[in-house]
């Protein structure tokens, strides 16, 4: 069995021997830009100020580890917090955690954590702050919860200062990549409610200034792991991704969290901005979600049917540009673990499934929540006409449509996108029972599946059992997964170092020339 060892933070463990560096294809860039009080300079020149523009799946910045959304609340999360560890592409990496170890069985686990952490307060990072932000994340309200619910929280205990041990309602093999690389904030132990506006971490940035939506953070200059280049970082929430692109452009941001693939396109022979490709490893897995809990899903032909009718090629080439790679409605292509097919379209037989089921038409919800889904939606909607099926696209608002996660549950067709993951990882942190982000309805077959996969200690027999729980899904699952859209954002020039995590762009190593 593989551990983590205290060889210290820049040791890196692969996932099997197809893992690959997820953040070398990001393309350095640099130029002039304009700050907000009309100085005009060059990213990271006097002040060494970095502005960055992003959106917020939840229409706000929240400071909150327990709530916050994808987008401009997670950049700010991996500034302000250490994680103990941090998922990079097909590997994970420690963070906070100096090693991470499991006991024979993996029923229990021990974090040392590194001994010169300081949270922003100046109070010491010891052990028990990292119980209680385990705990904290781990109990409702957190929407969080899902992924700690197997931590035994009367076995959650401090040895010393620096060391924790962590015990587990069951063996879960795979703790390290599933659990903590996944997501694991460290704060001070106490801090409830309101506290988390004030940001307090043990991060490399501290918070300076938070109006709800735009924050700027200032480097902390006591960081155990050195201090950044950039010494403020501003962040503006941005819903619209043409008007990110627009705001860099005009020199109002230096970095632009997501752009469209058009954008980036049109940029092309623009010596002045460049477009950051995340690659494989830091792409969104595109959805048409199927809830096989409600009608008319609930019937496998009809889910089967709007498979074999999607045109994947088409989507890839129309609405991602070339800037991605064809889906085959299992998360994970091109990491470690996967074990997808290789759906081609069958129109004939997407006809006579539909036919049987007496369906004729269907109704999709579609959010920009990425760029693109809307166009991608109606795309859909010509190719499932060729399969004798009329698709209503309702479009909704992108910058809520995560704030009802109860009704997403209850919504039959949407949009929807996964970040894509070793597999194994995507399976623990997103598929389980009581997953909040459970929209195509999965039942308790397959969460039997899954948790016999997670508590196989032996490594090599885990993954052979999540690739047959990957089997199922592709299958009968309830994801017309059509298209890997690589992270595509956009810079002034000469900005290098920027690594990602989950998609997410952290800062703490970037530089300017």
């Amino acid at each position: 069995m593989s551990r983590v060892n205290g060889v210290g933070r820049r040791r890196f463990l692969q996932w099997g021997a197809a893992a690959a560096t997820a953040t070398a294809g990001a393309t350095a860039l640099s130029g002039c830009a304009t700050s907000k009080s009309g100085d005009t300079r060059s990213v990271g020149s006097a002040g060494k100020l970095l502005r960055v523009g992003a959106s917020d799946a939840t229409g706000t910045t929240s400071l909150d580890p327990r709530h916050a959304g994808f987008g401009a609340s997670y950049i700010a999360l991996y500034h302000l917090y250490d994680q103990l560890m941090y998922l990079k592409g097909s590997r994970y990496e420690l963070g906070l955690a100096e090693s991470v170890e499991p006991n024979k069985d993996a029923s229990e686990w021990t974090i040392r954590l590194h001994k010169h952490a300081v949270f922003h307060d100046g109070s010491p990072v010891r052990a028990a702050d990292v119980a209680y932000s385990l705990r904290t994340l781990a109990t409702p309200p957190s929407t969080r919860a899902n992924n700690f619910v197997d931590l035994d929280l009367d076995r959650l205990k401090a040895v010393d200062a620096h060391t924790l041990k962590v015990g587990l309602k069951r063996p879960r093999g795979d703790f390290r990549e599933a659990v903590l690389a996944v997501f694991s904030p460290v704060f001070p132990e106490g801090t409830r409610g309101k506290d988390f506006d004030k940001g307090v971490g043990s991060g490399p940035y501290r918070l300076e200034e938070h109006d709800g939506k735009n924050l700027r953070l200032a480097v902390n200059d006591k960081y155990w792991g050195g201090t950044s280049y950039f010494r403020r970082i501003e962040l503006d929430l941005i819903a619209d991704p043409a008007a990110r692109l627009a705001a860099l452009k005009s020199g109002q941001i230096d970095y632009a969290f997501g752009i469209t693939a058009t954008g980036a396109k049109a940029e092309r022979g623009n010596s002045a901005i460049r477009v950051r490709r995340g690659g494989t490893a830091n792409s969104n897995a595109l959805s048409f979600a199927m809830n096989e809990q409600l009608a008319p899903f609930d019937n496998p032909d009809v889910r089967r049917a709007v498979r074999l009718a999607a045109d994947r090629e088409a989507l890839v080439r129309q609405v991602l540009l070339g800037l991605g790679t064809k889906g085959d409605d299992v998360v994970g292509k091109g990491l470690p673990g996967y074990a997808g097919g290789d759906r081609k379209r069958d129109l004939a037989e997407a006809r006579r499934l539909f036919a049987r089921a007496k369906v004729d038409s269907l109704t999709l919800h579609a959010a920009d929540t990425v760029p693109g889904f809307v166009a991608a939606a109606r795309l859909l909607g010509q190719q499932l006409k060729e399969a004798g099926v009329e698709l209503d696209v309702q479009k909704v608002p992108a910058d809520t449509y995560y704030a009802d996660l109860k009704g997403l549950a209850r919504t039959p067709f949407q949009t929807f996108y996964y970040a894509n993951r070793p597999a194994a990882v995507h399976l623990s942190a997103t598929t389980t029972k009581g997953a909040f982000f459970n929209v195509t309805g999965l039942g308790e077959p397959h969460f039997k599946r899954l948790a016999s996969a997670q508590a196989t200690v032996d490594d090599s027999k885990r993954e052979a059992a999540f690739a047959a729980v990957q089997r199922g899904l592709y299958s009968s699952g309830g994801d017309l997964l059509w298209g890997f859209q690589e992270q595509l954002d956009a810079s002034a020039p000469g900005l290098s170092g920027v690594w990602s995590s989950q998609s997410i762009p952290v800062f703490t190593r970037a530089r300017s020339a």
